[in-house]
């Protein structure tokens, strides 16, 4: 807790200086030059926009989270305007920390503006700044300082959102133009909203045990406010992923889960996350795709223009693929999405993925590049890009992508099948051993992928059986999987996807 200030001097230097900083930072914070003589504008929809990552400017520092969530929830109101291209978060926050230009930063992200602004919160006071940028020519279009209590932050949110969309001369619908929140986002207790702020930022920055703190500030928002939804939602959601990874027990994954959801759900009855939660909770770990189908359309439904409602059309799309083996309506629907969230790389996996299962093996690899020049240490995409290159025959290339694999079990697994096509058998069956020895508790789908890509075909039922028995939704991607190509039309393996309501 800061100590007050007891002498007059002190407070007048010490406002002077508080105003300065937000006025100097208005005017030249990561402003964009102006461009040379007979250089183009750039050439996007005037009605685009990204909203930055706001910055911290608390004197210590500690309120990342939740300058992070201003920004998100900025980003949920301007994504309401149906004229409007607001790119997604993911892709704005990835110039997060960077001193990019403004013209490079719009460049990246196909936008004509940008919406940039600092947080400095003290107390139960707050100050935000905020500036609307024309990208071609730097021009600030608009800026505002507002200083209010904490508990006018619903409205700032709104009043900013507003003022920019007329700016833009964009027509606000009239979800946007309300001014009011729904149920999931209403709390009285000012506490328990900046510990659901700080969980969103574990959440959603993802790192190995984030899960485990986010749900802990889940919880403590609980206790202050038992009858606010968000956090109950939010929860749920970091439980299904606890158990998509192994974490906790398909059990305790459905069990926790299904409870913060039914809790979301009596308080808000139209909480879009707690939906998202149920479907992904029935995708990832009971597996059974019918019932979050039917749950994530139902966020789709509630959160059409939304962050809530893109990840539920995506879920739909990715799992309707997997189950028919057709992807051509989720590649279609991945390229429309990255136009408003080009550098999201978990859309990019997830259409690598699709390709390489489609047999466009070039596209697949192409896509991979790109998801390694966006972050060389993304688990998953150094593996699947070597997959998909010793798929095209591209065995050494292959081999060296593979090696780079930062997590264990996929670089493993990727080995074993890359030196089996390579005829190294030897080193096939210590990359496999190793896998086997270290992971057979909760990695035994992997274990059946590789034992299939061999030809071992008793073997790799009999570990399928086992990854059935751990974790239901682990055999999702079964029936396109490539690498259990050499099982179709085996007896026992259509009984095991009939098993797995993959196959009627």
């Amino acid at each position: 807790m800061r100590r007050a200030f007891v002498a007059a001097a002190a407070i007048c230097v010490a406002a002077v200086a508080y105003v300065g900083a937000d006025k100097l930072w208005l005017s030249n914070h990561r402003a964009a030059p102006k461009p040379a003589a007979g250089t183009s504008a750039i050439a996007a929809n005037a009605k685009s926009i990204a909203v930055l990552p706001f910055t911290d400017m608390s004197e210590k520092h500690d309120q990342e989270y939740f300058s992070d969530g201003l920004s998100e929830e900025l980003i949920n109101h301007l994504a309401q305007i149906t004229d409007l291209k607001v790119i997604a978060r993911t892709s704005s926050f990835a110039f997060k920390g960077k001193n990019e230009d403004m013209r490079t930063i719009a460049t990246k992200l196909g936008v004509a503006n940008l919406l940039e602004g600092s947080v400095r919160k003290a107390g139960g006071k707050l100050r935000i700044t905020a500036q609307l940028i024309r990208a071609s020519d730097g021009v600030h279009m608009w800026s505002e300082i507002y200083d209010r209590k904490l508990d006018d932050i619903f409205k700032v949110q709104e009043e900013i959102s507003t003022t920019v969309a007329k700016a833009l001369n964009a027509a606000l619908n009239a979800s946007s133009a309300s001014g009011t929140q729904p149920a999931s986002k209403k709390t009285t207790n000012l506490e328990a909203y900046n510990l659901v702020l700080e969980g969103n930022y574990y959440y959603w920055r993802g790192n190995k045990g984030d899960d485990s703190k986010a749900i802990e500030y889940f919880r403590q928002a609980i206790n202050l406010d038992p009858h606010y939804a968000a956090p109950w939602a939010m929860m749920a959601r970091a439980l299904a992923w606890q158990g998509s990874l192994g974490e906790l027990t398909a059990a305790e994954s459905e069990l926790k889960g299904r409870e913060a959801v039914e809790r979301a759900l009596a308080i808000d009855p139209n909480c879009a996350d707690a939906y998202l939660a149920r479907g992904q909770i029935f995708r990832f770990t009971v597996g059974d795709w019918t019932a979050a189908i039917a749950k994530f359309e139902r966020a789709a439904a509630l959160d059409p223009q939304g962050r809530v409602g893109q990840d539920a059309q995506d879920n739909i799309l990715l799992l309707k693929g997997e189950l028919s083996g057709r992807f051509s309506e989720y590649i279609d629907w991945a390229r429309q999405r990255l136009v408003r969230d080009p550098l999201n790389t978990d859309t990019l996996f997830a259409l690598g993925t699709s390709q390489q299962a489609a047999g466009l093996l070039r596209e697949s690899a192409a896509t991979f590049r790109r998801i390694l020049e966006l972050n060389p240490s993304m688990a998953g995409a150094p593996s699947q890009y070597g997959l998909t290159l010793m798929l095209m025959g591209k065995e050494a290339e292959a081999l060296g992508e593979a090696d780079k694999e930062s997590d264990e079990t996929l670089r493993l697994q990727a080995l074993a099948c890359i030196y089996w096509a390579m005829a190294r058998r030897a080193e096939s069956d210590s990359a496999l051993a190793a896998l086997e020895r270290g992971f057979a508790d909760r990695n035994a789908y992997l274990i059946a992928a590789a034992r299939a890509f061999r030809g071992e075909i008793d073997t790799a039922l009999e570990w399928l059986e086992r990854a059935h028995q751990q974790r239901k939704g682990s055999l999702e991607p079964l029936k396109a999987d490539i690498l259990f190509r050499k099982l179709h039309g085996n007896r026992r393996f259509d009984a095991m996807l009939r098993k797995a309501k993959l196959m009627e």
